[in-house]
């Protein structure tokens, strides 16, 4: 019986001499898991700032496409009116030479009756 409970203190003791190791190696695998979660969370905050960076920089491009646009718009409008000019300065000039070509017409007419 002496041996069956000297086996067993003996398993004891074992077992006692291997909890400081079986502790340290759990603190150490907590250590582990809180510098892995402490990694992650840094990585979501610099994705969450990405992520700003991005919206930002995607509305600021949007916002100049808009002025893009309407400079566009005011160009494409002064382009018509300045042909709607142009058109009208072609009919008055057709008509001033259309003028001057009958002026020349009555002179050249003038002078040949006073010629006679």
């Amino acid at each position: 019986m002496t041996t069956k409970i000297d086996e067993l203190f003996a398993t004891l003791r074992g077992l006692i001499s291997d909890q400081p190791r079986d502790l340290a190696m759990a603190m150490a695998e907590l250590r582990s898991v809180a510098a892995e979660r402490d990694k992650f969370k840094a990585e979501r905050r610099d994705l969450a700032l990405l992520i700003a960076q991005y919206i930002a920089e995607r509305d600021a491009l949007k916002a100049e496409r808009n002025i893009a646009r309407q400079s566009l718009r005011a160009a494409e409008a002064d382009a018509a009116e300045t042909e709607s000019v142009n058109a009208d300065l072609r009919t008055v000039n057709a008509r001033l030479v259309a003028d001057l070509a009958a002026a020349m017409e009555r002179l050249n007419h003038a002078e040949s009756i006073i010629m006679q």
